[in-house]
């Protein structure tokens, strides 16, 4: 059986799913501030929607994708949603429109139990969002290295980590106790967060070589690309692991951190641009959506 470098999905596919994860993650972690870690409502709301227009930037990517704009409105197809994983990821975006827009409304009006219903509801669908653009490439049987449990949580633990660093940038900026006490437990969990990326990446590798040819073939491509060895592992995921960990023990020391943090999002988008550029599938199969 042929094994064929994929050429359908590039760099606007990976740029939806990271700025889709990036915004899920950020739309979850900032209504969590408000909610559970007593920052004022115009955190919540602004973060809110920046997680929204982030989401929304990287649909623009999908929609060019997919060359004629009017087939971005089957992803909205009812039927669909049986077998498609981007009319899933749809109900699941939409959600977090309705969900977070009503969020922001009951925020900005001082509605504190619907805005507390809203307000979670909104990050389940955010962190819905973070899930699902993994599961979006998990679905194509044909790209074995692709087909694997690992992908779908490798993305997550990557879009939620992004989503810290985009937060931390903005809580380095602000001035209060709540925002001092939310950035280092933001710093702490991005710490978590890398080293499990370390891990699951590890590991996939790891199991890889286990694997058929083609997701052999994907390995190999990946461990030869130095954008993989030296852009992502080494400068988007170890080194932001340093500098996060001194920057934590180091409480003046915001601006590591933040310079760690642009390098995180920087991995993030090498990674998701790098999983797809390494997608080998096996003629005849192909790529499904």
């Amino acid at each position: 059986m042929d094994l064929v470098q994929q050429q359908l999905w590039g760099w606007n596919i990976a740029t939806y799913l990271f700025f889709g994860g990036l915004g899920g993650a950020t739309l979850a972690l900032g209504i969590l501030a408000e909610l559970r870690f007593n920052l004022n409502k115009w955190f919540g709301i602004l973060t809110s929607l920046l997680g929204l227009a982030i989401i929304s930037f990287g649909l623009i990517w999908l929609v060019i994708d997919l060359i004629n704009p009017l087939r971005f409105l089957l992803a909205f197809w009812i039927a669909g949603i049986g077998h498609s994983w981007i009319a899933r990821g749809m109900v699941v975006i939409t959600g977090s429109y309705i969900f977070g827009v009503l969020y922001a409304i009951a925020a900005f009006f001082g509605s504190t139990t619907f805005k507390k219903w809203m307000g979670y509801i909104a990050m389940f669908c955010g962190f819905g969002v973070t899930t699902y653009t993994g599961l979006l490439l998990n679905a194509n049987v044909g790209v074995p290295f692709w087909h694997t449990p690992a992908l779908p949580i490798l993305f997550t633990v990557s879009a939620l980590s992004t989503g810290c660093a985009l937060l931390m940038l903005i809580l380095a900026a602000m001035k209060s106790d709540e925002a001092e006490h939310y950035f280092h437990f933001v710093e702490g969990f991005d710490i978590l967060l890398i080293s499990l990326e370390l891990l699951i990446i590890f590991a996939y590798l790891d199991f890889a070589r286990l694997g058929n040819a083609a997701v052999m073939k994907s390995a190999h491509l990946l461990m030869g690309n130095p954008l993989f060895t030296i852009g992502f592992v080494v400068l988007g995921l170890i080194t932001p692991l340093i500098l996060e960990a001194f920057a934590s023990v180091k409480h003046s020391a915001k601006g590591l951190a933040g310079v760690a943090s642009i390098l995180v999002l920087i991995g993030g988008f090498l990674l998701r641009y790098l999983i797809t550029w390494a997608g080998v599938f096996q003629y005849p199969h192909g790529i499904a959506g």
